[in-house]
Formats: structure tokens, C-alpha cells, sequence
């Protein structure tokens, strides 16, 4: 493990962590497409690798930037989920057995907790000297459609109403007037976008962007019906634009069901018009909602287990992403979710390869090698057995799992280039 740079301070004073300017231009400068809407050859591709932390974060945000630091120095973004978030700050539903004190406090625990992820993940990054190595918070979900009680105030429920006529405009020329729902339908998605449950989760990200600072900001809306995800999409980005003044976070929206840890989806390619249509239809949604990234199935699987791969569907990515250009003039990377259980990344058409499952296994299998090489010494009480020395080992093989995965997404070493090609843009 390298030594400490930074030990003999007491605190950060400048971020080492890139904002979401920075990350945008390290996006663009990655972009498989040339000036002209040409795919770039294979080699000249590359997708960024998105790690996310669980607790312990000493285990997992010190082996990211140590990997992020190795050698020349590689590109990573480092996640925060929305249930990490919770762990960390202590969140009564997660912590039930804790009491009445930490239950009254239960509305700052997702800001407390994603402001001391902010706090470890800095300190490594700059104890290391890792470059470009952005935070992000991964999979903040909406609440579910079903049973969600109304609001009762009547502008807010006037405004919900606007929000939606809004969206359903945006969307008829490429879904069709037959996507429009029933009045029936419309008045539940009114009672959604005006229930408790979605402004404590709209209250919530908003805290959690603001405590964090993130680069990057993902709002799972898996499962919601097209009309309320570009409604509530475009709602939460507004309210990080406008509310909070923040024109600097890289808003990730999703699109269809990327899949559900440990569930399969049925995945159905799309091919010729079908493909073409759903092209279309993306486009519109990032153009709607100003979305900055994008997530939508491409036959991944969440939480795959060990030996299980997915192949990522080449043809539909390449198709999105090309069309995303043609029609809106900008680029959007792809957000692969269940990177686990990739048969390969498709560098490039992904830009952002999400890991989470990998670096557990990893953390608990250089756990529970330990446990089972000592378990009599740590029945008899021995420090040797139970010591400090477990966890370091778990550190060096989330480590190695980390650069495994930036060799994979090609990043690894890429620091220096990037550092480049971004100063020169």
C-alpha cells in the first residue's frame, strides 16, 4: 500500500475530486463517434469505470483511489448509492434497534451520511494523488406507483396536472396518441407526483446533491409508466437547475427497466423499425428532460452471480446513440447498469460501466479466506487472528478487482492523456 501524501494535514482545503464540467469534457473527449456520426475503430475506444462504495468505505473508497492512482493514473468515477447513503448516515429503517433519538433525526440521515462519504472519498483521492476521479450517486429510485397517497393541495395538484399535459405533448409525435392514458390513469399519475412519498424523495436528492457536490446524479425511475418518467425526469432536473442553482451536476435518467438486482427482464432485442422508433423515442426524453446521461436496457441483469454474463446488445446502442446525435446535437453517454455480469463492455457505446457486486465479492471472499485460515485463533481471542490485517488484505483485493475492471474498460493509464485532451478542449 503507497504511502500517504497528504497525512500531515488536518483537512482538504481544495477538492481533488473533478466537477461536472470536467467530467463532461472527459465524456467528450471519449465519445465513440467522430465529427461526422462515423463509429470510431475498436481501438481507439474507451468507457469510463463507475465503482460504487459500500461500507465499510474504508475497505472500498480507499481501494478505488489507490487503484485510480496506480501507475500512470486512471480515470474513475466513485459511487454512492441512495441505499449506502442511508447506511452511512445511519438511517432508522436501516438501523431499527438504534431508538427514539436516532428516529427523530431520521430526515438528515441521507444528507449526513452522503457528506462523510464525500469526506472519506477526498481524503483517499488526495492521500493518493489520484487524478480525475469524479463522485457520483447511483440508483436514488423513486417510490413506487402503486398506493401512493394524493395531495390534497389543489395548485400543487394544478401544477402535477401541467407537468404531465407538458410531457404527454413532448411525447406524441414519436410514441403516438395511443401511449396517452386514460383520465383515469392521468388523475393517478397527478395523485403520484403530488404524494408524500415522492416530495420526501424529491426533498431528499436534493439534500443529497447538495450535501455531496457530485459530478454526476442518477434518478431511477424503473418500472414508472413512459408518462410520469419523462414528467418526473424533467421535474427533478428543473428543481436541480433552478432550486438549487446547480448547473454543474451530469443528470442520469432512465428509460425502461435496467433490470432489478438478481431479476431477470425479458429482454427482446430491437431491430430494424422498432429500433429505429425506440431511437426516436429516447432522443425525445433527453431532450425533454435535459438529461445529461442515460440508462435503458440493454440485456444486463443486476447482481449477476458468479459465471452468469449477459452480452451488452451492440446493435441497439450504436443505433440510440448515433440517432441521439443526428437529433440533438450533443453527446449523452450510456450508463451500463449490472456491469457485473458483462459477457464484454462495448467501449465506447458505453461511456460509464457501472461495478458494484464485483468489488463485494471481492471485499467478502479476502474476508472470509481470512476467517477460515484463523477461525480457532479468533475463537481464542488472538489479536493476530482478529486484527487490523484482514481488513488491509480486503483493501489490496478490492484494489486489484478495481484494476482489473479499468484494465477491461481500457482507462487504466489514461489520466495523463485525458489530462491533455481536456485542457486542449
Amino acid at each position: 500500500m503507497p504511502p500517504s501524501r497528504g497525512a500531515e494535514r488536518k483537512e482538504v482545503t481544495e477538492t481533488p475530486l473533478i466537477d461536472g464540467k470536467t467530467l463532461k469534457r472527459v465524456f467528450q473527449a471519449l465519445c465513440p463517434f467522430d465529427a461526422g456520426g462515423r463509429l470510431r475503430e475498436e481501438p481507439l475506444r474507451s468507457t469510463l469505470l463507475a465503482a460504487n462504495a459500500n461500507i465499510p468505505l474504508e475497505v472500498q473508497a480507499r481501494a478505488f483511489a489507490m487503484a485510480a492512482a496506480d501507475g500512470q493514473g486512471s480515470p474513475m468515477i466513485i459511487q454512492v448509492s441512495h441505499t449506502a447513503m442511508r447506511i452511512a448516515g445511519g438511517h432508522p429503517e436501516d438501523f431499527p434497534t438504534l431508538g427514539a433519538v436516532r428516529h427523530q433525526r431520521a430526515g438528515m440521515a441521507g444528507p449526513r451520511g452522503i457528506a462523510l462519504a464525500r469526506h472519506m472519498i477526498e481524503r483517499y483521492v488526495d492521500d493518493y494523488g489520484a487524478r480525475l476521479v469524479a463522485m457520483s450517486l447511483d440508483h436514488f429510485k423513486v417510490p413506487p406507483l402503486a398506493g401512493a397517497p394524493p395531495g390534497a393541495d389543489p395548485l400543487g395538484r394544478r401544477l402535477a396536472q401541467a407537468r404531465l399535459e407538458d410531457a404527454l405533448d413532448a411525447m406524441a409525435p414519436v410514441f403516438g396518441e395511443d401511449a396517452r392514458p386514460s383520465p383515469k390513469a392521468l388523475e393517478g399519475y397527478v395523485d403520484y407526483m403530488t404524494s408524500p412519498p415522492y416530495s420526501d424523495f424529491r426533498r431528499e436528492f436534493l439534500a443529497a446533491v447538495g450535501a455531496a457536490r457530485p459530478a454526476w446524479g442518477m434518478i431511477d425511475t424503473e418500472h414508472l409508466p413512459p408518462a410520469l418518467v419523462f414528467a418526473v425526469t424533467r421535474d427533478i432536473t428543473d428543481a436541480i437547475r433552478q432550486e438549487l442553482g446547480n448547473d454543474d451536476i451530469l443528470i442520469e435518467a432512465e428509460f425502461g427497466a435496467t433490470g432489478q438486482s438478481g431479476a431477470g427482464e425479458g429482454y427482446r432485442a430491437l431491430r430494424g423499425q422498432e429500433l429505429e422508433v425506440f431511437a426516436s423515442q429516447i432522443s425525445a426524453f433527453l431532450t425533454y428532460t435535459g438529461a445529461d446521461g442515460i440508462a435503458y436496457p440493454i440485456g444486463m441483469q443486476h447482481a449477476a452471480p458468479s459465471g452468469e454474463t449477459h452480452p451488452p446488445d451492440v446493435e441497439r446502442l450504436e443505433t440510440v446513440h448515433r440517432t441521439v446525435i443526428q437529433k440533438t446535437g450533443r453527446y449523452v453517454p450510456f450508463a451500463q447498469h449490472g456491469g457485473t455480469g458483462a459477457a464484454f463492455i462495448a467501449r465506447g457505446l458505453v461511456g460509464k460501466h457501472n461495478v458494484n457486486t464485483a468489488f463485494l465479492v471481492a471485499m467478502a471472499s479476502s474476508l472470509a479466506e481470512h476467517v477460515e485460515a484463523n477461525r480457532e485463533g479468533i475463537r481464542k481471542g488472538k489479536k493476530s487472528a482478529a486484527g487490523t490485517g484482514m481488513y488491509l488484505k480486503a483493501v489490496e483485493a478490492v484494489q486489484q478487482k478495481a484494476i482489473d475492471q479499468l484494465e477491461e474498460t481500457g482507462t487504466y493509464g489514461m489520466a495523463s492523456r485525458l489530462e491533455e485532451e481536456i485542457r486542449g478542449g
